[in-house]
């Protein structure tokens, strides 16, 4: 826990008496909200606690949850734990508030920020798994995947589904850095533009009209193109004139250019 989260609110450098008056004073505003939800007693209750709401609010906001609202939440939170604190517990109330604050915090963004919903039953099984994990690390065990699912009572597949579902719940901007300079976001990670797959792209289109070509037209336009001959080699392997191998070319382009038009009109 934050220790400037913790101690906000308590006034830690202050003396044992003026503590010990603190102390007398918040119990009497919690006997008073929660007896005669006396609204002057709930004001100054907040103001003993805004700084806190405002370093959580400060915490969790984000393009997806504004300040304003991440406080809201906090406040929701805070007035949540004044309804279940026990002060004959022997807990102060920071201590006690301190996860249901946090909690509805994150409450709030797993169940209206992610942008990717998971199945209802997987949801609430992550909910239960996610206690668990801090019962279990607030008792100084290492919350492992057999043992959450021994707790739980469900197969180790479904933990293990459900922790990989929560590394895959949200969705980064192409801004987010990712690396310890500013430059280094997820979108400078991203692939650049492939020439090589403009050149597949044509070579399919080109197999296809040669396809549709005449024999002789197909095979003098592959001579010169795939296989990189000249119009006299060309002529020389097919014996007939340079003059009608020029003819035989140039009159395939234009079918090929005819068929192009013709597949863009009806488009």
């Amino acid at each position: 826990m934050d220790e400037k989260v913790k101690t906000a609110g308590r006034g830690a450098s202050s003396s044992p008496e003026e503590r010990r008056s603190r102390h007398r004073r918040e119990t009497e505003l919690l006997e008073r909200i929660r007896r005669d939800d006396d609204p002057r007693a709930k004001e100054e209750f907040l103001e003993r606690y805004r700084e806190l709401l405002h370093r959580f609010a400060h915490k969790y906001h984000s393009d997806r949850l504004p300040y304003e609202d991440a406080f809201q939440l906090a406040a929701l939170g805070m007035w949540k734990a004044v309804r279940r604190f026990n002060p004959s517990r022997g807990i102060s109330f920071i201590t006690f508030a301190y996860p249901t604050i946090e909690g509805e915090l994150k409450k709030h963004y797993r169940d209206h920020l992610e942008l990717i919903r998971m199945p209802r039953p997987l949801r609430e099984l992550r909910h239960r798994v996610e206690a668990e994990r801090r019962a279990l690390e607030q008792a100084g065990r290492r919350p492992d995947v057999p043992l959450l699912a021994e707790r739980l009572g469900v197969p180790e597949e479904e933990i293990i589904e459900v922790l990989a579902a929560g590394q895959t719940g949200n969705v980064f901007s192409l801004d987010y850095v990712c690396g310890e300079e500013e430059a280094d976001t997820l979108g400078s990670l991203v692939g650049e533009h492939d020439p090589a797959f403009e050149e597949v792209e044509r070579g399919l289109v080109l197999e296809e009209g040669l396809s549709r070509l005449p024999h002789r037209h197909r095979q003098v336009l592959e001579m010169r193109l795939r296989g990189g001959m000249t119009q006299t080699r060309i002529a020389r392997n097919l014996r007939i004139s340079q003059m009608h191998v020029s003819r035989l070319i140039r009159e395939a382009v234009e079918m090929l250019a005819t068929m192009c038009r013709s597949e863009t009109d009806i488009a």
